[in-house]
């Protein structure tokens, strides 16, 4: 017993240690064009999505999902969102394969996340992955429009829908 004692106490120095001296002799690759191995990909997701979950308030959107909001959502999305996150007919200019961590592209994958969370990650952003923190640039009134937009992007009227994939909209 006490062997495995020893044994679980040195596993918990080792690899955080080794860990260490890997990064610190430079072995790791930190260019954002490297391809994010499987368990780095996974422990980020399980982060962000925990840290969002547990420190976003679960404020009520204020909007009603009506034809005039998400079209103004979309406006928004263009203006403010698709440099990064991509278009219905391409994907972002630059965001998809030159950041690190990857830019989600809402197009081809819609958000999953409840509206009261889109709203916080797109007022605080997301440290260490380029997502910018928007609470000092626009009103929460077009946060809410964009977030609304988003939470119902595969499920829009048709009308949102055609002015949505209309290219150069």
């Amino acid at each position: 017993m006490r062997r495995l004692a020893l044994a679980f106490v040195a596993g918990l120095l080792i690899v955080p240690a080794g860990a260490w001296v890997l990064a610190w002799l430079g072995a790791w690759s930190f260019t954002a064009t490297a391809t994010p191995p499987a368990w780095e990909q996974a422990l980020a997701r399980r982060a962000v999505n925990a840290s969002v979950a547990r420190h976003a308030p679960r404020t009520p959107n204020p909007l009603r999902p009506s034809p005039d909001v998400l079209l103004a959502g979309v406006k928004v999305y263009r203006d403010a969102c698709a440099g990064c996150h991509g278009g219905p007919s391409r994907p972002s200019e630059w965001g998809s394969s030159d950041f690190y961590p990857r830019v989600p592209q809402f197009a081809r994958t819609p958000p999953r996340k409840p509206d009261w969370q889109l709203y916080w990650i797109v007022k605080h952003g997301v440290r260490y992955s380029g997502m910018a923190a928007w609470g000092n640039q626009i009103p929460d009134s077009t946060m809410w429009q964009v977030v609304t937009f988003l939470s119902r992007l595969d499920s829009l009227p048709a009308a949102v829908d055609t002015a949505w994939r209309r290219v150069g909209g």
